[in-house]
């Protein structure tokens, strides 16, 4: 029984160690595959690639005519499928990543593969905001058990290339060996003038990996590259020399193209593609590559130079970005100079405000009446007489000058600069010389001396030409029958000059004319004889001297009324401006001398006829016999009082 039931026990033993292998053997690996469950995964930070843009052309813009985005999905992963809210306009893939096409305002990518769960990526999660022509990367990699298996490529023609999962070999000869992990792998072959050829592998374990591909020959396509601008460079595939301008067709193998557009003050534009030959005409719209630049200046009339350049307009200046070194100059003012980064799209302003150089200058004048002018760049700064000081005035060139009648002029030029005291003493020297006068006026009969020390000289006729007089002092009196004396003083220092009297001339007095002319003849006429006595000669010799005294008095009321004509012509010709008028008012007033003049000489000869009747009246009183005794007796006294002869007699 002991026997017995240690079989038993040994029986159950071996049995449990059999079905207890067997029973917990798939629970052991059932565990296992749920540690190793395949999963995918973003592994980084996605970045913005700067080298990287999507070019602008139709093919590149989503449903709704914008210009897409990238996203490019790096992996070590084969056989990706990609799916988005908004729907992926377009895929490209190329060794060792897929370039995804998208609208600017996708949100979230989601990703499949077999054998795994789909990895959604929330875009913003993991940084990235979508931009048209914008690039970003991102790099996607996954957990799967695997081993290395030996794979082996036959490739026709020779010398190919084979790209496995991005890397890129070259096939020497026709055959390529190489070892790859169990699983999906995505392949390439590619060789010039030959149609590429993509294709998805499965590499087993225990299995022989071998896989034959014959690559076709191609004929290039003709395709139009053309750009807005147009005349920009064509080049392809980084060769070194351009293809010509846009517009430009060319002759371009399927495969993997490149162009790139060069044009002056304009981006390059590149473009990296896959050449299928179903799109055969490529536009392109170039960014102008410049910046924008205002230099402000004060004071305003500054020059301004960018890079050594004068430009003589500075305001919204388009420049190509860099660096620009700007400098603003002006003469007496500190230099202002500084450098600006220009960027592409954008306007920079400089706002240039220039200091002042100032100093000041003292002159001194040793000629008190000295004239003097002072000049900067050729304008007139300040004029003035004597000596003065100029305190903080412009730095700079200046020149002045002085000038003095019988004195030679001077002229000095000096820099002022900064802060400086600037002292300029000018003693003139004096000249000695001759020149012209000429002396004219209103009435040309008019009586003028012309005295100077040592010098006089009288004349009786205007105008008065003298073409050689001595510098100097002079006085001129000038006389006129009915105007008041004229007395003045002229300076001659100069070759030419003239002196005109008009408004000197002033008429004397109505009274002062009166008793000039009555006082002489104050003698009545017929006084001697009685006015009835004599056989009425007396009253002869009143009436004759009574019409004497009546047409003298008419005169002189007629040489009023010209006098008051010509003086109010007088006064209207001096104060007129209209050509016309003055010569009108200059005949009015001389007509009206005219007149004033035949008044004066019918004065005169009314008293001349009176004093021939007083004298005839006497030369008959001295004839009479009756009368001679008495003349005898007769009184004869001399009246200083009026300048004349008053006979006193008593018949």
């Amino acid at each position: 029984m002991y026997i017995h039931q240690s079989l038993h026990q040994i029986s159950v033993i071996i049995l449990c160690a059999i079905f207890g292998a067997s029973i917990f053997t798939p629970l052991h690996a059932q565990n296992n595959g749920e540690d190793e469950i395949a999963t995918m995964r973003v592994v980084g930070d996605a970045k913005k690639l700067s080298g990287e843009i999507i070019a602008d052309r139709d093919d590149n813009r989503d449903i709704n005519g914008n210009l897409t985005a990238g996203l490019r999905v790096i992996s070590n992963l084969t056989g990706l499928t990609f799916q988005s809210n908004n729907g992926i306009h377009k895929i490209q893939q190329l060794p060792g990543y897929n370039l995804l096409y998208l609208s600017t305002n996708e949100r979230v990518v989601s990703i499949y593969k077999d054998g795994f769960p789909p990895l959604q990526i929330v875009l913003n999660d993991e940084g990235i905001n979508l931009a048209a022509g914008e690039v970003w990367e991102i790099q996607v990699t996954g957990d799967q058990e695997s081993s290395l298996e030996p794979v082996r490529f036959t490739v026709q023609p020779e010398n190919s290339t084979i790209i496995i999962d991005g890397e890129e070999n070259q096939i020497p000869g026709t055959q390529f060996d190489t070892e790859l992990t169990t699983g999906s792998h995505f392949i390439q072959l590619r060789k010039k003038q030959h149609e590429i050829i993509d294709d998805s592998i499965t590499v087993q374990s225990g299995v022989i990996n071998s896989y034959d591909y014959e690559l076709e020959e191609i004929s290039p396509i003709t395709v139009l590259i053309n750009s807005n601008p147009q005349g920009a460079s064509i080049y392809l595939n980084d060769e070194q020399g351009s293809r010509g301008v846009t517009p430009q067709r060319l002759n371009i193998y399927p495969g993997n193209v490149k162009i790139r557009l060069t044009m002056p003050n304009y981006s390059n534009l590149e473009d990296e593609f896959e050449f299928t030959g179903e799109n055969t005409e490529f536009n392109y719209n170039l960014q102008r590559y410049i910046g924008f630049l205002t230099v402000n200046s004060t004071p305003t009339d500054a020059t301004v130079l960018i890079n050594d350049e004068i430009r003589p307009n500075p305001e919204n200046l388009e420049l190509t970005p860099g660096a620009y070194f700007v400098e603003v100059v002006r003469n007496g003012y500190d230099t202002f100079n500084t450098t600006v980064d220009i960027t592409q799209g954008d306007s920079t302003t400089v706002n240039a405000i220039l200091e002042e150089v100032t100093g000041s200058i003292f002159f001194v004048a040793q000629q008190p009446e000295m004239q003097v002018t002072l000049k900067r760049e050729g304008q007139v700064v300040d004029e003035w007489v004597g000596s003065k000081a100029l305190r903080d005035i412009p730095a700079g060139s200046y020149e002045v000058t002085a000038t003095l009648n019988n004195f030679s002029p001077k002229t000095q030029t000096f820099n002022l600069g900064r802060d400086e005291n600037k002292n300029i003493n000018f003693d003139l020297s004096q000249i000695e010389g001759r020149g012209s006068l000429t002396i004219d006026g209103v009435f040309s009969d008019a009586d003028v001396t012309l005295i100077a020390p040592g010098y006089t000289r009288e004349y009786s006729e205007l105008p008065i030409n003298l073409t050689s007089i001595g510098y100097g002092n002079y006085v001129i009196e000038v006389e006129k029958d009915g105007f008041d004396d004229i007395t003045k003083e002229i300076e001659v220092n100069s070759l030419t000059q003239e002196v005109t009297f008009v408004d000197e001339f002033n008429p004397r007095g109505k009274g002062r004319a009166m008793w000039r002319s009555l006082v002489p003849g104050a003698i009545f006429p017929g006084l001697g004889h009685g006015y009835l006595g004599k056989g009425g000669r007396g009253f002869l010799y009143f009436l004759g001297g009574a019409a004497a005294i009546g047409w003298s008095v008419k005169s002189y009321l007629d040489y009023q009324t010209s006098y008051e004509n010509y003086q109010e012509s007088l006064d209207l010709y001096n104060g007129a401006t209209n050509p016309a008028l003055i010569d009108q008012y200059k005949a009015d007033y001389r007509d009206a001398y005219d007149q004033a003049q035949l008044s004066l000489d019918d004065l005169e000869l009314g008293l001349t006829v009176y004093a021939a009747v007083k004298g005839l009246e006497l030369f008959d009183l001295l004839l009479q016999r009756s009368n001679k005794k008495k003349l005898r007796e007769a009184k004869l006294e001399f009246n200083a009082k009026n300048n004349g002869l008053s006979m006193r007699v008593n018949f």
